[in-house]
């Protein structure tokens, strides 16, 4: 378990933004998923790795806070 540090509020907002970003790309992932439209699943399958790799980033920044 990590120590209890505080985190900056320059930090804390950034963070919160790149949560809010990588929130709205997968809600767009999932109303394209149910509005039974054609699905580019290559497009599906880039657009997640690429949230997967902005989520791991986020998480580093909170761990080498």
């Amino acid at each position: 378990m990590y120590p209890m540090e505080m985190m900056s509020n320059m930090r804390r907002d950034f963070i919160a933004s790149n949560l809010r970003s990588q929130i709205n790309r997968l809600s767009n992932i999932l109303v394209n998923l149910e509005d039974d439209r054609k699905v580019d699943c290559d497009y599906t399958n880039e657009s997640l790795k690429e949230i997967e790799n902005h989520l791991r980033q986020i998480r580093k920044l909170c761990v080498n806070n």
